[in-house]
């Protein structure tokens, strides 16, 4: 019996983490009986955990942690997106909402994070018909698109080595994780172009290419001198 109170105490604490962290969700809940209490399951995101492609059984909320969003082509390659944080959403998510054909964009958790998974069925059924639900998202998006914006205005006045360094220093890592592809999307370019500028940043001695990472072996902050 303590273990079942245990449990039960602990998933009312999800709970409320959960609406203080999207109280929009609260008040769709409250509008309809509680019933998102009785629905939504939650789950623990381990680092480097992925979640997808493809994957429309529901809507993730995340309440602890942050979740990168990736694309993935044919050959497996993964493209950042952006990062879905506490009291944000994932956009993708709007494909299975409507039954579009899947963009095959998986999430990748940064750090161990805590989520609430909303089912598919029952975001269709309350939160597109919720005006109030409806302009959380446009806010959310808007915000995104913002932001794509001011970088991709910011990287246009700047040479492409500077970017990708500035990229790399701001990593904070002497081994980078992160394919060329990666680092393209993040610098507004290419992945073949990429690589050349890598490739003759490697050549002067100050990073090191191996299969799947980039190894600092010099200060890259005189490159921007």
């Amino acid at each position: 019996m303590d273990k079942i109170n245990g449990n039960l105490d602990n998933r009312k604490r999800k709970i409320e983490s959960l609406f203080s962290t999207y109280p929009i969700l609260k008040a769709i809940d409250l509008k309809n009986n509680e019933l998102l209490r009785e629905q939504v399951i939650f789950k623990t995101l381990y680092s480097d955990e992925y979640v997808g492609p493809g994957a429309c059984s529901g809507i993730l909320f995340v309440i602890k942690g942050s979740i990168k969003v990736q694309k993935i082509n044919k050959e497996g390659e993964e493209t950042n997106l952006y990062n879905i944080k506490e009291g944000e959403l994932c956009h993708e998510a709007l494909s299975c909402i409507a039954n579009f054909e899947s963009l095959n964009i998986a999430g990748r958790a940064i750090q161990d994070s805590e989520v609430g998974v909303i089912p598919i069925d029952i975001v269709r059924k309350y939160f597109i018909q919720d005006e109030e639900f409806l302009l959380y998202m446009y806010r959310d998006l808007y915000k995104k698109f913002s932001t794509v914006i001011e970088n991709k205005e910011e990287r246009m006045h700047e040479p492409l080595e500077i970017r990708l360094v500035k990229l790399l220093i701001n990593k904070k890592s002497k081994i980078i994780y992160a394919t060329h592809g990666e680092l393209a999307f993040e610098v507004d370019s290419v992945r073949e172009v990429v690589s050349r500028k890598l490739k003759s940043i490697e050549k002067r001695g100050y990073i090191k290419l191996e299969r799947g990472k980039i190894v600092i072996i010099n200060d890259l902050g005189e490159l921007l001198k």
